[in-house]
């Protein structure tokens, strides 16, 4: 689903708004990517690219694969604290990493970002689960944002927590868009 630029733009709450929703990151056509762009896309771990268990898809493994193929740069960007979980997982999907990102704030998005500097910040996507993190996150340091369906519903206490407030600001969103049915998160 494409975010119009004049909804994101006249909200409170545009800061939260994604530029596009998905329900998971295969379904992320490569159309949309080379249209916009794109040449690094930074990708949240935790319900974005595998589950509670630490498992990711085929399918997953399969765009990976076609989207590097493609000469576009992946990357993980998370903010968990387990060098080895996220080490384990960029080995198994053959993408960089960084951990203990601290999103919403800036450092990890900078950090990653100064490793690529041929590449501008309108050439870059963010792709992750949660609005006050990866959304929030990826449109204050102004790069463009993609909110996909969280894999499975078991979570960490802090991130059941704020899934309410998404909710609203999700319900917000919705209620701007034509085409809110379709993308249901």
């Amino acid at each position: 689903m494409t975010k119009t630029k004049e909804t994101k733009k006249n909200s409170i709450l545009k800061n939260f708004y994604p530029d596009y929703i998905f329900e998971k990151v295969e379904d992320i056509p490569y159309e949309l990517i080379s249209k916009e762009g794109i040449r690094l896309i930074l990708m949240d771990m935790d319900n974005t690219l595998i589950d509670f268990k630490g498992k990711s898809t085929k399918s997953l493994k399969k765009w990976i694969k076609m989207i590097k193929s493609k000469d576009v740069k992946l990357y993980i960007v998370s903010n968990s604290f387990s060098e080895e979980k996220v080490k384990k997982v960029s080995k198994e999907l053959g993408v960089k990493y960084f951990y203990k990102a601290a999103k919403p704030f800036s450092k990890g998005f900078k950090r990653v970002c100064d490793s690529f500097p041929e590449i501008s910040k309108r050439e870059i996507m963010m792709i992750g689960d949660q609005l006050f993190t990866d959304i929030y996150g990826g449109n204050k340091f102004n790069i463009k944002t993609v909110l996909v369906k969280r894999i499975n519903r078991k979570e960490k206490f802090i991130v059941r927590f704020k899934r309410p407030a998404e909710k609203l600001i999700l319900k917000h969103y919705y209620h701007k868009e034509e085409n809110s049915e379709k993308c249901k998160v």
